[in-house]
């Protein structure tokens, strides 16, 4: 093993999202864990290995039929490599019933917040991780102190308001503010109020996006009275008949969109207002059948362009159109490259692309993991998977004699962790 890979393997991690379960959460799952929940993402290559008309959970049912053609992929071996550092076992059929037995007897006498300390913090060496998830509206537990790690902070999301076809996420909105949201002005009250409580938990780490889900990243500019006559329309949608609410009719997508776009363009102002880095899913989709037509970082250039004041953190290496990112990021002072996930989806890309990054775009800006999990346990393999590809990229970039080890070191240091303590502020 090199220099360079001793370090890299070695060295703690700043984890720039991830989707954990609360403490409580935990808890209140433990009897089901068993071999199965070390999947993870694996589970889409399990219903892309079954083919059409296989529907996820029959796809995980006949694990033992499609885990010998997943196992080569980022996701399979994210698996293995968790199986076998924790437990010393290959993911393989005759072995799962040793690693339930094993999970179980190493969570058995363990609190919630001894698990995450061992698995997150040891074993993973995930020293700070931004978490997704826990301040969304209608999370209860949202502004619990006690809920996860003190070395987490968080990110606020709100996707509803930015694809909205009825009234749904102003309900929620106005549930949790206890405010009536009655006229556009309302609506961004409410938002910026839900924003103060969030932030007064001295938790609040940045704004996420994650509208790729629901819709495309192009993002217009409307007016105050095209937003105004869109809240209008989708907030009137509800009627009542006979003391029933129903629905008055569909929203047609215009409405949708310039009403979507203003609040997107309010939560960034507000970011600006406050400092807050915003972060934006960008590229591929978790899951299966997503669209991909609208991910492309490229259909954000005018939002960056405008707001040359605030930080963006953009996802998932933007894969597979990870080029495009690099000369974003290259480009525009105020984007950062985030790899978050990208490990796992597809390996060999991430090593291009980092490579590909170092020889384009200043070391400073770019975040080289994030395990964006759902179970402490997984982030044992993602951590490890992506300080095999990082050290890999390092270790050809010194025998070409690009970097000498030192510098090799630099790099490590920042894409690792110093670039998300500084982008945080966090130490």
């Amino acid at each position: 093993m090199s220099d360079i890979r001793d370090f890299v393997m070695g060295h703690p991690l700043f984890c720039h999202h991830d989707h954990h379960v609360s403490f409580q959460d935990f808890d209140a799952g433990r009897d089901g864990y068993d071999h199965k929940s070390l999947l993870g993402y694996a589970t889409a290559d399990l219903v892309t290995a079954a083919g059409p008309g296989v529907p996820a959970e029959l796809a995980v049912d006949r694990l033992a039929e499609y885990w010998p053609a997943i196992c080569t992929t980022g996701y399979g071996r994210a698996v293995d490599l968790t199986s076998r550092e924790l437990f010393g076992l290959e993911y393989t059929e005759e072995n799962w019933p040793a690693i339930t037995d094993a999970l179980q007897d190493a969570i058995a006498t363990k609190s919630a917040a001894e698990v995450y300390e061992d698995l997150v913090h040891e074993r993973a060496q995930n020293r700070w991780t931004i978490q997704d998830g826990a301040f969304r509206l209608g999370n209860e537990g949202a502004l619990r102190q006690d809920a996860y790690p003190d070395s987490y902070a968080f990110a606020f999301r709100i996707d509803g308001l930015l694809a909205m076809t009825d009234a749904v996420v102003i309900d929620a909105l106005e549930r949790h503010t206890g405010l009536n949201v009655y006229t556009l002005d309302h609506l961004v009250d409410a938002l910026n109020l839900a924003i103060d409580e969030f932030q007064e938990t001295g938790r609040l780490a940045s704004i996420k996006i994650g509208m790729a889900y629901q819709r495309d990243l192009t993002v217009g500019d409307p007016t105050y009275a095209e937003a105004e006559a869109a809240f209008v329309r989708i907030r009137n949608r509800k009627v009542f008949w006979d003391g029933i609410q129903q629905n008055s009719g569909a929203v047609d997508a215009a409405a949708s969109r310039n009403l979507g776009d203003y609040v997107l363009h309010r939560l960034i102002q507000r970011a600006a207002d406050e400092g807050l880095p915003v972060q934006i899913h960008t590229g591929y989709l978790a899951g299966n059948w997503g669209s991909l037509a609208g991910t492309k970082a490229l259909h954000l250039l005018p939002i960056f362009d405008k707001y040359r004041t605030v930080r963006f953190d953009l996802f998932h290496a933007s894969w597979p159109w990870a080029s495009e990112l690099g000369a974003i990021a290259k480009n525009y002072p105020n984007v950062w490259a985030d790899m978050c996930w990208a490990w796992a989806m597809n390996p060999a890309e991430s090593e291009r692309a980092l490579s590909e990054w170092l020889d384009g775009v200043p070391y400073t800006k770019i975040f080289g993991y994030g395990a964006d999990t759902t179970y402490p346990w997984c982030n044992v393999g993602y951590s490890l998977q992506a300080k095999i590809g990082i050290a890999r990229v390092l270790e050809a970039k010194v025998a070409a004699g690009y970097y000498s080890e030192a510098t090799a070191c630099e790099v490590a240091e920042c894409i690792l962790l110093r670039n998300g303590e500084e982008f945080y502020g966090l130490d």
